[in-house]
């Protein structure tokens, strides 16, 4: 049985707090785009390991997870020793699918600096092919999907990067 550490209420989850740190400044003085991706990668995995698809559940079952699609909106700068949080959604689960949605936040202005969205495949790694999650396991993130988004989801999901001609 996998076990999900997070409450089922409205909303999004807090699964990151930080700085900026002064490896990730650029040449332009402000966070280079590189290190918003591994923020956001690193609230990713702590949101795993918070709804039970971490570590401990690939070694009990034998799947994992396996990112097939991933981008990030850039939308504010972000400068040198700034507080940051990502705050974490599961927007949606199906029968071998997890949606997910992070927003990157300056906590000294407040304002939502980035957006990532993922889409994840539940992966058998022994057979090394897409497999349906056990029913229990989706029925309880199922639940957290639910409940989350009944606070409503996020400005930005569902963007596709492209031009019109």
């Amino acid at each position: 049985m996998t076990e999900c550490l997070l409450p089922a209420v409205p909303g999004p989850h807090r699964t990151l707090e930080t700085h900026v740190r002064d490896k990730w400044i650029d040449v332009n003085g402000h966070m280079n785009a590189q290190f918003f991706g591994l923020v956001i990668y690193d609230a990713h995995s702590r949101f795993t390991d918070l709804i039970g698809l971490g570590d401990d559940y690939v070694e009990r079952t034998g799947c994992g997870k396996v990112v097939v699609e991933s981008h990030i909106t850039y939308e504010r700068e972000l400068r040198r020793d700034e507080a940051i949080s990502v705050d974490s959604w599961l927007l949606g689960i199906d029968d071998k699918r997890a949606h997910f949605f992070h927003e990157l936040r300056s906590l000294t202005s407040g304002h939502r600096v980035a957006a990532g969205e993922q889409l994840d495949l539940h992966f058998d790694l022994t057979a090394r092919r897409v497999a349906p999650f056990p029913a229990d396991v989706r029925a309880r993130l199922e639940e957290l999907s639910r409940s989350q988004c009944a606070a409503g989801v996020p400005a930005g999901t569902g963007r596709t990067p492209g031009v019109q001609s």
